[in-house]
This record gives structure tokens, C-alpha cells and sequence, in this order.
């Protein structure tokens, strides 16, 4: 019971209340619109989860996984009710285990302060990892419009660079949230696209707008805090 309590302790802490008027704001706002919108119990526990997840993960504070697993999993169901095949592969054949693995390794390199030490990639592996990531994107593509995705490009987009900047985030690496902002930007039109069609969940839109205004808040924030640790 102390080990709890001392874990608790140790994730409630460093929040300035700017930060908890920002994540109770994007949490209400969420869930107020979704249920206004009459939006499925699914798509609003998604979101909210998504939400969560992503701004204690900017704040690097190693509960954001307990979040993630029960987002990818709700994300997943999500997605398969609108045949985004990609984003359930995704959401259940990677995010799932990576989620416990980046639980693990962000155990090991927790600061003083109760939150993650943060990386930066060197000019040399930014190239290589936005190679990488072109031809991922393109094959995948193909793969996806023989199993008739609806959207297999942009599908292939987030799937692939999903996967590239989850490993950054297990890797404590900054750049991720320049990836984010990508995957979060082409998700926003992707949902979007499915909300016009009849289909879609309003909840999960707003998930990824909260997402990409987080991204771009946490790209500044962590590459200021690198800075200043050098």
C-alpha cells in the first residue's frame, strides 16, 4: 500500500495549475461536446483516454501507459466500426505492447524531479528515420487499397509514422512530437472525411485536435528543457 501511495505521490507531482486547468479543460470540453453531439459511449471513452494519455505523457509521468492501454484498445473497436483496418492493426498490433515496453524503459530513466530524462536524435538519425518512414508510407499504401481501406494513404501516413514516433517516445526522444503533429494533423482530415460520410465519431475528432495543439505545446517544451540541460 505504500508503494502505491508513494506512486500516486510521485505522478501528482511537478503539476503547475496552468497544466491541470489545461487538462481538465481539454477533458470537459471533450466529454461535453461528445455527449451534446450524442456521440457512441465508445468514441467518447476513446477520446478521453487519448486525451489523457498524450498530456501526461508530455509531462513525463510514466502513468500516461495505464491511458494508453485502455485507449488502444478502445480506439481500435473504434476504428474497426468505420474500416480504418489500419488504424486497428496499429492500435492492436503495435501501440498495445509497445505501451507496456515503454512503461518499462521509462522506469529506468526517471529524473529526480519524478518524470522522464528527454533525448534528442542527431542530425544523421533525423535522416535516416524520415527515409525510412517515405518508403514505409508507400508501401503500406498499397497493401491497404488491396484490402479496400477507404483511405489508404492517409491510413498508411499515421500507421507508419505512428509506428516510427512510438519509438521515440519509449526512446525519450523529442522528435517524436514533431511526428505527432503530422500523424495528429492527417488523423484530424482522416476522421473528418468519416464524420461528412455518416460515419466517424465527433469524439475522436476532437481527440486528435486536442492532440495536435498538445504536440506543438510539447515539441517547444521538451526541446526547451533539452537546451536547457545541456
Amino acid at each position: 500500500m505504500s508503494v502505491l501511495k508513494q506512486f500516486f505521490r510521485n505522478e501528482l507531482s511537478g503539476w503547475s495549475p496552468a497544466e491541470i486547468i489545461w487538462l481538465s479543460f481539454c477533458l470537459v470540453s471533450t466529454l461535453g461536446i461528445s455527449l451534446y453531439l450524442k456521440d457512441s459511449a465508445p468514441g467518447i471513452a476513446a477520446s478521453l483516454t487519448g486525451t489523457a494519455y498524450t498530456i501526461i505523457a508530455g509531462k513525463g509521468k510514466i502513468s500516461c501507459y495505464l491511458f494508453g492501454v485502455f485507449n488502444t484498445l478502445l480506439y481500435g473497436f473504434v476504428s474497426y466500426q468505420n474500416r480504418l483496418f489500419g488504424e486497428v492493426m496499429l492500435n492492436w498490433g503495435w501501440y498495445l505492447p509497445m505501451m507496456f515496453c515503454g512503461a518499462f524503459f521509462w522506469k529506468r530513466n526517471m529524473s529526480k524531479s519524478n518524470t522522464i530524462t528527454k533525448t534528442s536524435l542527431p542530425l544523421k538519425g533525423k535522416l535516416i528515420c524520415a527515409l525510412l518512414c517515405i518508403l514505409g508510407i508507400a508501401g503500406y499504401a498499397v497493401l491497404l487499397k488491396h484490402l479496400k481501406d477507404p483511405q489508404p494513404v492517409i491510413d498508411s501516413l499515421t500507421t507508419v509514422l505512428s509506428i516510427a514516433a512510438m519509438i521515440l517516445t519509449v526512446k525519450r526522444c523529442s522528435d517524436q512530437w514533431l511526428m505527432w503533429i503530422i500523424v495528429n494533423t492527417a488523423s484530424i482530415w482522416m476522421w473528418y472525411k468519416a464524420y461528412l460520410a455518416g460515419e466517424g465519431s465527433i469524439a475522436v475528432l476532437l481527440m486528435w485536435i486536442i492532440a495536435l495543439a498538445n504536440g506543438i505545446i510539447f515539441y517547444i517544451q521538451w526541446n526547451r528543457e533539452i537546451k536547457n540541460a545541456q
